[in-house]
Order: structure tokens, then sequence, then C-alpha cells
């Protein structure tokens, strides 16, 4: 954690804007660095005092005997470009911004908050803030910042967190702490106006004595390395665990308002998530769940849950918290089952769940074997345990015997166990000295078991996509007719594009005036869809301008008619192409897939089902570009309606391989175009019959608007040949 290590074991820390008031924001930091025995030198600055706290005071930064590692600026915005401009002319690295009143307090605020960036940045500093309330070392005993919670002491332990907000952030650290999760880092980031959530996260992988990370998120602005670093940390071995606020609209606009970050699509965001295996969750007691469950490194090697208990009730609640995780309740194996019944009363019932009842209150031994079998059953991947309120002389025995069976098989072990504290205090401390997660109820038992599965499948999973290559399309000629380009491509137009990147679509050309129409519809012989085509015109279906099923020379060229009248009557100034005649596809399955080319995360594709019913049913899956192969299949099965495509029912099934193609392929065409789509739409994806392929029966391209518009239709054939796939 090298590029940190002086911000959290700083030999000096500066205060600039220090007051002798120790109870407001600007004299709370010496306060709270001084009652926790603080080792290193304080160094007041304000020219208003020659001490502070019995601390010499000095009048400015030059007047510093030291250049500080660490300066806290606690002085109006106004007055903080000159702090932080003498700080860096100082020798300073780190600057941590008390201060409000910048990016989170509109235009105004956002142009000073840039300038403080640009004066950091000339320094090569990292400012932490503005609008944060400062960090801690909590392993060290080293609290930097303003607020009641600095003055408090947490327990010690191996979870480091970040927040980007700073009074709630505090409340996570303290009320997780009351969980009995202990802490070795915590960062207060607010607006993250140069160094981020996202630099802390990264360094804290690198950092020995961090297991697990964790952070309370309203938006990443570098939301773009969130895939590599949750990569990075999965491959380290360090589970991250991740709250992203901002889920709903209305979240999304408090937190917009309240830190100056870009929410982003929450879509996306889980998408990053799942492909890098970072743990999403949704409060403190969630967060303390999971982490309780990581911090012992103890890993299942699959996702089969038994479930012990000694009351029924119990055990249906935990296997209801373990379905919602993605757990398995397997059969025990033949063996087992065999062995629990000769030690078990005749009226336990031997199953999974596993009640061994009451009985287990009187002779701690049950426990012993019950743990012993299922820890050698071939079909048990990790147990969980529910002791109900289990307590006195037989607690510590019970205590013991889950130690040693989860160390002596080398098998996770969860408890749920919720007696008097006072009456089982001995046994809790067993399990916690031993790392054993322990629980308040079933149901979060579950959960902790849950994250620990989540996070050896992601190894395992990710580990699988590192090892295959994306596929990589370059088509120099759509990128360079692409750019510039100042109006959305019609749907003749995107699907050349498509048909450049080997995505097959249906067969069609453009006609500008009824006798090509006809000419077009007889080569094909066969039935034919007819559609409007111009860039002023991207709703077809509103302008009248689309027509299904239109067979024979007369009918088409009606058709034609029809369809340029309608046009020209619903804009009468829009330029109109033709109309596109194409095949008409029968009897195929309709998806919908799509690029959507973030501005904070970059090109992400996406897959879903499609037709008129796309916008209701929402049933997509999203992935960040570039996809492997393996990822393009894990898209298509995650879809709610994928058995639709595998056969349901009778039903015939889909061509899954080439849904996967052309997943890589737009995943390809999206980083090959990613200077110049912002997005790209195919709705219907027609999905032939298996071995059949699959053809795009719409297309709709937004290029970004940045630069000077290029006549795509000079480049791309207006003639009557048909497009074959």
């Amino acid at each position: 954690m090298s590029t940190f290590d002086l911000f959290f074991k700083p030999r000096s820390i500066a205060v600039i804007g220090a007051s002798q008031d120790l109870a407001s924001i600007s004299g709370q930091p010496i306060a709270h660095l001084k009652a926790k025995g603080f080792c290193g030198r304080i160094l007041p600055v304000n020219p208003r005092y020659d001490e502070v706290a019995g601390y010499t005071c000095y009048p400015d930064v030059a007047s510093l005997p030291v250049a500080p590692d660490v300066a806290v600026i606690a002085v109006g915005a106004k007055r903080v470009p000159d702090a932080l401009t003498e700080l860096g002319k100082k020798g300073c690295r780190f600057a941590v911004i008390l201060s409000s009143g910048f990016a989170e307090a509109g235009e105004e605020g956002a142009e000073a908050q840039r300038h403080i960036t640009a004066i950091a940045r000339s320094f090569g500093m990292h400012v932490i803030g503005p609008n944060c309330q400062g960090y801690m070392n909590i392993s060290e005993g080293i609290h930097v910042g303003f607020g009641a919670p600095y003055g408090l002491t947490y327990p010690k332990g191996h979870l480091s967190l970040t927040s980007q907000s700073g009074a709630f952030g505090n409340s996570i650290v303290m009320l997780a702490s009351q969980e009995g999760i202990g802490f070795r880092h915590y960062v207060s980031t607010g607006n993250e106006s140069v160094t981020t959530s996202l630099d802390f996260m990264d360094a804290m992988i690198d950092d020995p004595e961090t297991r697990v990370i964790a952070g309370y998120v309203e938006g990443f602005q570098d939301a773009h390395r969130l895939l590599s670093i949750g990569r990075r940390a999965l491959a380290a071995g360090k589970p991250m665990l991740v709250w992203k606020v901002g889920t709903s609209e209305a979240g999304a606009r408090a937190a917009a308002s309240h830190t100056a970050n870009l929410g982003g699509s929450m879509a996306l965001y889980r998408a990053a998530f799942g492909q890098s295996g970072i743990i999403e969750v949704n409060d403190v007691g969630d967060l303390a769940d999971c982490a309780k469950a990581l911090l012992p490194g103890r890993l299942p090697k699959g996702n089969r849950l038994a479930i012990v208990t000694i009351s029924g009730g119990a055990g249906i609640a935990m296997a209801d918290g373990a379905a919602i995780g993605g757990l398995e309740l397997p059969e025990l194996a033949p063996q087992t089952v065999s062995a629990l019944k000769e030690v078990l009363p005749s009226f336990a019932a031997v199953a999974n769940p596993l009640d061994v009842t009451a009985s287990l209150l009187n002779d701690a031994s049950l426990l012993r074997v019950t743990l012993e079998k299922l820890a050698d059953d071939p079909n048990v991947d990790m147990i969980g345990l529910a002791l109900a309120a289990a307590s006195g002389k037989l607690a510590t025995e019970l205590a013991n015997e889950i130690v040693r069976i989860s160390e002596e098989r080398g098998i996770a072990v969860l408890v749920a166990w919720n007696a008097d504290p006072a009456s089982v205090q001995e046994a809790y401390d067993i399990l916690d000295a031993a790392g054993i997660p322990r629980y308040q109820s079933p149901v979060r038992c579950a959960r902790g078991a849950s994250a620990l599965w989540a996070f050896a499948e992601a190894r395992g999973r990710v580990a699988q996509v590192l090892s295959e290559e994306p596929l990589v399309l370059a088509r120099p000629l759509m990128r360079q007719l692409m750019q510039g380009r100042r109006t959305d491509l019609t749907e003749f137009e995107a699907k050349k594009v498509l048909d450049a990147y080997g995505i097959g679509v249906t067969q069609e050309a453009l006609a500008t005036d009824a006798g090509a129409a006809s000419r077009i519809a007889c080569a094909m012989h066969l039935p034919v869809v007819m559609k409007i085509q111009s860039a002023d015109i991207p709703h077809k279906t509103e302008a009248g301008g689309v027509r299904v099923g239109v067979q024979g020379a007369v009918a088409v060229e009606a058709a034609f008619d029809e369809i340029i009248g309608n046009a020209r009557a619903y804009a009468p100034d829009a330029v109109l192409d033709g109309v596109l005649v194409q095949e008409m596809v029968s009897g195929a399955t309709e998806l919908i897939l799509g690029i959507n080319n973030d501005p904070l995360f970059g090109p992400a594709v996406m897959v879903g089902f499609g037709g008129i019913f796309a916008e209701v049913m929402k049933d997509v899956s999203f992935r960040l570009a570039p996809i492997t192969r393996s990822e393009a299949q894990a898209m298509v099965r995650e879809l709610r309606s994928f058995p639709m495509l595998d056969g349901a029912r009778g039903r015939p099934k889909a061509d899954l391989n080439a849904v996967i193609d052309t997943l890589m392929r737009l995943s390809a065409m999206a980083i090959d175009l990613r200077e110049v789509v912002q997005e790209f739409d195919i709705n219907p994806l027609f999905v032939l019959k298996a071995g059949e392929g699959v053809r795009a029966g719409d297309a709709l391209a937004k290029p970004f608007s940045n630069g000077s518009e290029v006549a795509i239709e000079r480049h791309l054939t207006r003639e009557d040949a048909l497009v074959n796939p």
C-alpha cells in the first residue's frame, strides 16, 4: 500500500485554520489526535494564535519547520486554493479538505472545485475531499477528522472501508463495529476532486492487513476502472463489498445533489460487479453479514449448504434465505443418513435441513457426530448451524466442537445463535477467536453463506473469462464513415454497419421509386416488409411508414406510394431516402441486442427479449465490453425467458450458437466504434431454429455528434441489389 503509507501513518499532520476552540470543526482534528495519543508532530496553522492545545501555532504554511505528511484544510471555501498552493510549494503530498461549498453547491462551486483539482495536480498532490469529514487508521488509533465518531474507539480488524458520505460513513463504522466487525482503515472521500474511492480501494488490495474491502458509493466518476480493480482484488483473494445507493430515480437525484457524483446506470454498475466478483450489499447489516463470512477466508468448493437446527422453523427460514442467495440444499449421501439415524433420536428428521431437535441441549456429543458426518459428506460444501438460545455450560462445549470440526475438516461452518450474551459470552468468544461467522438470525446466516459462495464462484468464473480471448474486429471504413455524423443512421444504413461486422441481417434493398420496390420484392419470391427510411423519422410506425406481408407487384407499388405519402404528411420537412424492402421473417424468437457507450463505463452490450414488448418486459442482461464467449453464453442463460430459446413446452430449440456469436461480434463492434457510436440497437433480432442463424430485423444507430458531418449516404450503396446475409 506504498502510495498511501504516509497518509495512514503520518509522521506529521498540519491543521490549516486550526482553532483554539477544540469543539469547533477546525479544532476537533487536533483534539482527536491528542486524545488518541498521536505520536507524530501536530502543526496548527493560523496567524491569529501562537499556540493551540499546547502546540506551537504557525502563521502560515511557509513557516512550518517541516513539510507535513498530511495537511487538514479547515478554512472557508474561498481560502482553500491559496492554502493548497502553499502546501504544494512546501512539498506536502496529502491534503484533506474538510471545507464544503464546492461541486455539491452548484455550478459556481463546481468551478471552484475544478480550480483546486488543477492546483493539486500541478503539484502531484493527493487531495481527499473537499466536503469530507476525514479518515481513520483504526488499527493504530490515528483519527484525523471532525465529528463525535472520531473520538470513539473501534475494534481493530481487517476490513477497510471508503465512503463518499462523511456523516453516514461514520455511522457505518459505528454500526458495523456493533455487529462485531473489526476495522483496519476508514476514509471519507467526499467530492473526490482528485483522489477517489477507487484509488483507495486499489491501494487496499496491496495492504497485507486488509482482508476485505468495502465501500459506500453514490457514484464513481472513474467508474471505467471498476472492472480492472475488482478483478485485481478477486485475484488477490480480497473480497470487495460495495453498497451502491442511488439505485432508484429519486435516490439517483439525491446522490447527484449530495456529492455531485454522476450516478450512472445501475445496470452497468451491476454488470461491472458481476464481471469482477464484487459483492453488492444493501445495508449496514448486510455489509456486516457478508464481511463476517468472508474475513476468515474459509471458502467453500461449491454452493451446497447443509442446515442443522434444533428448531424446524429456523431450518425453514435458513433454507429460504439460502435459496435467495443461490445456494442449494443437497440430499445427504445414503451413508450420512444411515450414520445419523444411528445416533439421533428416532423422532429427528434426518434430511436437509436436519432437525436434531432439543435433544442436543442435553448432549453436546450429538453435535460433534452430526457435524463430523456432514463435513465428510461428499454432497456438502458448507454447514449452516442454528442453535437458537442454547446457553450455559453446554454452550461452551458446543462452541469448541464447532471450532474443532471446522478446523480439522477444513469446512466453512456458519452459526446462527441468539442466546443472551451474558449466558454464552465464553462460547461466543471461542467462535469469534476462531473466525467462525456468528449471526443473530438464520436468514442472516444464510446471507453470509451466500456471500462465501458468491466470492468463491466468481474466482473460478472470472479466471475462466480471463483465460479466453475476446473477439477483435477492425473496420476502419466504418469508423471513418461515422466520424462526425450528426444524425441517427437509418435502418438501412445501420444494417450496412452490422453486415460489415458479420452480423446477419434480413435480405433487403432500398427503393427510391415504386418500380424499384416491385423489382426488389419479386426477386425475393417472398412476402416483404416495407419501411420508410429517413433520419428525420425515427418512429416509422407512428408515421404510417410500415407495411407487413406485402406480396405481388401491384400491392408492392401501391404500398410504396402510400408509405411515401404518409411520411410526407407526417413530417413535411423530412428528407426521405426511400422505402426499404426486406424479407418477412416468420416463426422466429425475437431478441433485442444493443450497445450503450456510457460516459462513465465506456461501451457495454445488452441482450434481452425484444419486439414490441421489450420496454415492458425489461428482461435484459448487460456486460461491459469486450466480452468473451463464456460471458456471452452467461448473458443469454441468465435471461428469465431463456427457456423459450431452449425449447420449452415443445418449442423448437433456437440457434443459441448464432446468438452467442452475434453478441461477441456486437461486442467487438462496440470496441471498434467506441469513439464514434453512442448507441446501437437491433430490435428485433430474429433467432431462427438451431442451425439456421439469426437476422437483424431492424436497427438504429446513434453516433456521437462531436465533429463535422459526414454524408454516410454517399458511401453506403442504395442500389436495389439484395444484401444477402
